[in-house]
């Protein structure tokens, strides 16, 4: 789902509108939630929706999963690498967060529901999870019945994709896989992803190295 950023709408209602498409427990939903900020926005405040959105979605999953969600990483870098179709390793029921700022380099993000995959076939179903692997290496040409293609990032907008990023290990919460494509490669020029990666966890979880919000909020850091 795509949904352009409305000052209207509070940040509360926002969260309800992600946490309803991405903290989803079964297939008739997306997993994944594209907000288009437009270009009348900033680096900083990219980053500070996307802490926020962690905040609100951590109220949200407690109310609803008894659980809350705690920093995996918060990171800046500068990708112009293309991926094959993927979960991010992390938890068993996670959550990522990419913030894209306006750039000259033409990309797509193509999302693949591999729990739609695995239903389709029966073979498929009785294997698939069950030898589920972080990166699918079989002909993405499988995928494609179940796969949406985001590729109406415009260079001088700022964009917020949410992804359900959890492993099939948990059927409470059903991930979906996500890949980058890079259309035109300069190395000259910037393509900046702010990535925050989040995971559900019980009341008895303990961060100690938990990363600061005002830090990734603030910094000026970009990792290549």
């Amino acid at each position: 789902m795509t949904y352009t950023l409305s000052e209207q709408l509070s940040k509360q209602q926002l969260a309800g509108l992600v946490f309803k498409e991405v903290f989803r427990t079964a297939t008739d939903k997306p997993g994944f939630f594209h907000i288009n900020l437009g270009s009348d926005s900033s680096s900083k405040a990219l980053r500070s929706l996307m802490v926020t959105l962690k905040n609100e979605l951590s109220l949200l999953s407690l109310a609803h999963f008894n659980k809350s969600l705690a920093y995996h990483w918060l990171v800046r870098f500068d990708q112009q690498v293309n991926t094959p179709f993927h979960i991010d390793n992390a938890g068993d029921q996670s959550f990522l967060m990419l913030g894209y700022e306006p750039s000259e380099i033409a990309s797509e993000l193509s999302l693949a529901d591999f729990h739609r995959y695995a239903k389709a076939d029966l073979k498929a179903s009785e294997n698939y999870l069950n030898t589920f692997e972080p990166v699918f290496t079989a002909n993405e040409s499988q995928l494609a019945p179940f796969t949406t293609t985001l590729n109406s990032f415009k260079e001088d907008s700022y964009n917020l994709v949410i992804i359900n990023n959890s492993h099939p290990r948990s059927p409470e919460t059903l991930g979906v896989f996500h890949k980058a494509h890079i259309k035109n490669s300069d190395l000259q020029k910037s393509r900046i992803v702010n990535s925050m990666l989040i995971n559900m966890v019980d009341e008895s979880f303990e961060n100690k190295t938990e990363p600061s919000e005002t830090n990734f909020i603030d910094t000026s850091i970009i990792s290549k």
